[in-house]
């Protein structure tokens, strides 16, 4: 993961020659940088990116630089405004349902019933983990790969969830497989 003050402590001492480029992973404009060292524009040009990686705020810098590195759930969490509520809906033998895992945290759960919402919610994820759980059993060991070509129609973000999920709950376990060292599940005994 990329560091904003790193990038700007090389961006100030090193941008003349393009080593802030390739460290924020800009490669293109590294080499650029390095063939026109000479003319000192990159230095005025370093000096320049060094204030404005200083200036630019966390999130941004996340946004722009460490999107591919955080793929997946601290990508949800770095790219999500805390006001929007994003929701996936997933269709599971007919039923729809609204993903638990992008429900919003911070809405009140007052004394009331369990809203319709809430129950459609918990089959959903229910039902993803039977499938999960039967085809664990059919195959003996699974990868997300395996989760992601035999359950159609969710998508792999919420999949990955899932398994997080059923590891924390000790349904399943999860290991490195030696011949090729993917990472597999299987089941907890």
């Amino acid at each position: 993961m990329k560091n904003k003050n790193s990038a700007a402590i090389l961006s100030f001492f090193l941008g003349g020659v393009g080593v802030h480029k390739f460290y924020l992973g800009e490669t293109g404009w590294g080499i650029v940088y390095a063939i026109f060292f000479w003319t000192y524009i990159p230095t005025l040009a370093g000096l320049v990116e060094a204030l404005l990686l200083l200036s630019m705020p966390q999130a941004d810098f996340d946004k722009k630089y460490n999107s591919k590195t955080l793929i997946g759930y601290e990508s949800r969490h770095l790219t999500n405004n805390p006001g929007d509520v994003p929701q996936v809906i997933v269709n599971i033998n007919g039923e729809q349902a609204v993903s638990t895992e992008y429900r919003d945290k911070n809405r009140s759960t007052s004394n009331s019933p369990i809203s319709p919402n809430t129950q459609y919610e918990a089959i959903a994820a229910e039902k993803i983990d039977r499938r999960i759980l039967k085809l664990c059993l059919n195959k003996g060991e699974i990868t997300l790969l395996d989760c992601f070509i035999e359950i159609e129609n969710v998508p792999r973000s919420i999949l990955e969830a899932r398994l997080e999920h059923l590891v924390r709950s000790e349904f399943l376990q999860i290991d490195n497989r030696t011949s090729d060292g993917k990472i597999i599940y299987r089941l907890d005994n």
